[in-house]
């Protein structure tokens, strides 16, 4: 069992060595080395390289052993065919974690396999822990500490990532920030030789930073310890899993990559529904989710409530909510009764809302349906209509009324900001989620800026929109069935 001063030593290590620092610009070891120093603040930071007096100006050393203060953290990037002697030299010198960036081990074959356990050997002989080999890397925003180079200009953020693919890895952070997410944690445990999935999920089960725990899963080393683990972490933090694998190529691929075993698929279906863990299918769903679970409510129930400008889109939000098991609330007499004095008597007067055109009515109407009691959810397709006619209207507008017609554009801006203010209100208040679906184009003006202020992140269809509601209503039902077994 890893203690959680060793996590500390990954995550926020007072020193650090680079086992293969080089001056030499594109080498691993150079950008590894230019990370680590660039994130170095308050760390103590080697450079070991037998070759060189100094790296990027800092003092090198020969060996490990001839730093002469403690070294927490060793990363390790030397060739596979220095790795047993480097790792030798960390436990002879009282490294508490070695990571081990190089590959060639036991994804390479059985050779590498048995070159691989004996270093794991060596280091449990010697309390020392590994992560990797064959790792890129992590990276801790909350105490401004990165091994890895590949990413920069990550904010403290909430959701903590394992990925036992780097460079899958990688790309998901990439993505997560173009969405405008923010992590806690990232750590690629490459092949598992001895700190697996597990080990870092149980981590993140405890760490204040993190209230959201994503995984890319390739196979599970200790099945039932993650189901045993995942059971308890679920009830107070959720997780969300993209698991590789799902074909029997895929399965044959994951092998070849990090050795890892897939195992049958259906077990893994089984066992993350029973421990409440979310599984998704690609990488824009597991952000989706990850970002709605840090700042959406969670519903209580399946119930729809949609908003809609026009017929059309109601008719396509309602196929996408149905098809995913979610259902087409009933409002209340109460609640039709508002929308009848609102909306012109045209209206359908059902659920979907339509209202026939008059999208500058949107916010009287959403609010009536987020205060329903038959509603868990509400979507609303019309949001966004001041930022979309200064898009469209301001283009062709003559030039004599331009400044009249800006002027109205404003007023209607700053009303619908104040009512958006209004609807997260509610939002909260109500423990209702509300997903808004701003018209393309308008990503820079008003209404999607406080939106994304307010970290609630507009979806390019309803579709996306729909699959994300749909995990987080069965993750309110697994709490409520995980609650009544506990009470």
């Amino acid at each position: 069992m890893i203690s959680i001063e060793q996590f500390e030593c990954i995550f926020n290590p007072r020193s650090v060595a680079v086992i293969g620092a080089s001056n030499t610009s594109g080498k691993w070891g150079f950008n590894i080395f230019n990370r680590v120093l660039a994130s170095g603040e308050g760390r103590d930071v080697y450079p070991v390289n037998k070759g060189a007096k100094q790296v990027i100006g800092v003092r090198a050393y020969d060996r490990i052993t001839d730093i002469p203060d403690p070294v927490e953290l060793a990363v390790i990037t030397v060739p596979s065919q220095y790795v047993p002697q480097a790792v030798h030299e960390c436990v002879e010198k009282g490294v508490k974690v070695a990571e081990v960036i190089t590959a060639g081990f036991g994804e390479s074959g059985a050779e590498g396999k048995a070159i691989e356990q004996n270093l794991v050997d060596l280091a449990a002989q010697n309390g020392m822990r590994l992560v990797g080999p064959n790792s890129m890397g992590h990276l801790s925003t909350h105490s401004n500490f990165y091994t890895t180079p590949w990413i920069t200009g990550v904010d403290k953020g909430n959701i903590g990532l394992i990925s036992q693919s780097g460079n899958f890895g990688i790309n998901v952070i990439r993505r997560g920030l173009e969405m405008g997410l923010s992590f806690s944690k990232f750590i690629s445990s490459g092949n598992e030789a001895d700190l697996v999935l597990e080990d870092f999920l149980e981590y993140y089960g405890q760490d204040p930073d993190t209230r959201v725990i994503i995984a890319y899963i390739e196979g599970l080393r200790q099945g039932r310890r993650f189901w045993e683990l995942a059971k308890e972490i679920t009830k107070h933090k959720p997780i969300v899993v993209l698991k590789a694998g799902r074909t029997e190529s895929g399965s044959k691929a994951v092998y070849s990559h990090t050795a890892a075993l897939a195992g049958s698929d259906r077990i893994y279906d089984a066992a993350f529904k029973q421990a409440g863990v979310i599984r998704v299918n690609e990488v824009d769903e597991l952000l989706d989710t990850a970002g709605a679970l840090l700042r959406q409510p969670i519903p209580k129930g399946k119930n729809v409530g949609i908003l809609t400008g026009g017929g059309g889109p109601g008719v396509i939000a309602t196929d996408a909510c149905e098809r995913l098991g979610l259902r087409i609330a009933a409002l209340s007499e109460s609640t039709i009764e508002k929308l009848n004095t609102i909306l012109p008597a045209r209206w359908p007067g059902a659920n979907p809302v339509d209202m026939v055109g008059e999208t500058n009515l949107t916010y009287p109407c959403l609010l009536a349906m987020i205060e329903d009691n038959n509603v868990d959810a509400v979507f609303s397709l019309a949001v966004g209509f001041a930022d979309a006619i200064r898009t469209i209207v301001m283009d062709y507008v003559n030039s004599e009324i331009s400044d009249q017609v800006d002027e109205f554009i404003e007023r209607e801006e700053n009303y619908e900001l104040g009512q958006l203010k209004r609807v997260i209100k509610r939002m909260d208040d109500l423990q209702k989620p509300v997903f808004l679906f701003p018209p393309p184009g308008i990503e820079e003006f008003s209404t999607v800026q406080h939106l994304r202020e307010n970290k609630i992140f507009p979806y390019p269809s309803l579709e996306r929109a729909a699959r994300v509601l749909a995990h987080l209503a069965n993750y309110g039902e697994y709490l409520k069935m995980s609650q009544g077994e506990n009470s």
